[in-house]
């Protein structure tokens, strides 16, 4: 049995850390789009996100694209993001293109905000699954059956100076940096401390599992989401409020989703420290939040709302021991 009979897969993911030099690994550029598994078949391509969905009728144009890889059967991980006028990825652009199913939408979206595959690891080839392999060997074999064009893209790396090769992509726009071991190897589904991404600013997903009722301008909508995290037995665990970063179109835009999810049922025990009424929700909802720093009682010092993150699902959302300080 190889990887296309287990399909779906769970991408391998990423700690968080600080930049680093180091001749053991490559550095790649981090992109900001959505995450994506290519399967490709018999000249068919298919895309599976990172919640093991299909989302191939999403991204048309990547699809029209299969004749680029020049293999009978591959597994390819990789990023679909939007570019820029500038080269650089655009999440909210990025995000005109989630969630359609009619085809006439995807086609009025693509034509407004065309996507591209950046490919970055190769999982299996020509029957044969390569996780186990060394990583620079599966890019190594990536780069040899991968054309490039408008929506296909390889996914380059640098070595040994990933302190400067980060400055350098920060100056330029990009988000940050993922940092690999050379020898790793493919990990599905699991956080691996083999690869570390170094953001320029520290974000954190977490998930929104209640709201304070607002007061004054904000009445209509509310006051704070309350933030959540699993920790490693699966308990939802409070890592604070956030009550700024909003503007008026996110707030309009989050209130109606939230009432759809609203429960009586408290999902955290112990003080939320709110300053009006809680409503609790049900745990789907995902957000980015930009912060200062996280302190040891599992708390968000100084956040603010960055977006919501209709890519990721809550079980993504645990608490990494090496973010919390000892």
């Amino acid at each position: 049995m190889t990887l296309f009979q287990e399909r779906p897969i769970s991408p391998m993911m990423a700690k968080t850390g600080e930049p680093f030099d180091s001749p053991n690994h490559i550095f790649e550029t981090k992109y900001d789009g959505l995450r994506a598994i290519l399967y490709f078949q018999n000249g068919k391509l298919e895309l599976q996100n990172r919640n093991l969905r299909d989302v191939t009728m999403g991204y048309p144009e990547i699809v029209q694209s299969s004749n680029l890889i020049k293999a009978g059967k591959a597994i390819i991980d990789g990023e679909v993001v939007v570019l820029n006028e500038k080269g650089l990825p655009d999440f909210g652009r990025m995000q005109t293109r989630f969630g359609h199913n009619d085809r006439t939408a995807v086609e009025a979206v693509r034509v407004v905000n065309p996507a591209t595959y950046v490919a970055f690891d190769l999982l299996h080839l020509d029957g044969r699954d390569i996780i186990n392999d060394p990583l620079l060997q599966r890019k190594e074999r990536l780069r040899k059956i991968l054309n490039e064009g408008p929506h296909m893209m390889f996914g380059e790396h640098s070595e040994k100076r990933g302190r400067e090769f980060y400055a350098n992509l920060l100056e330029l726009g990009f988000e940050g940096t993922i940092a690999k071991e050379k020898d790793s190897q493919y990990l599905r589904g699991v956080r691996s401390s083999t690869w570390v991404k170094v953001k320029g600013t520290q974000t954190m997903d977490a998930i929104v599992v209640g709201y304070s009722a607002g007061e004054g301008a904000r009445t209509p909508t509310f006051g704070s989401l309350i933030m959540a995290m699993y920790d490693k037995n699966g308990k939802l665990v409070h890592v604070g409020n956030v009550g700024g970063g909003f503007n008026e179109k996110a707030l309009e835009e989050i209130r109606p989703r939230l009432d759809k999810l609203a429960t009586k049922t408290p999902l955290l025990q112990g003080p939320i420290d709110a300053p009006t009424p809680v409503v609790w929700v049900k745990p789907r909802i995902v957000a980015e939040v930009l912060y200062a720093n996280f302190t040891r009682d599992h708390r968000f010092r100084f956040p603010r709302f960055q977006r919501l993150r209709p890519d990721k699902s809550p079980e993504e959302c645990v608490l990494d021991e090496d973010i919390i300080p000892r």
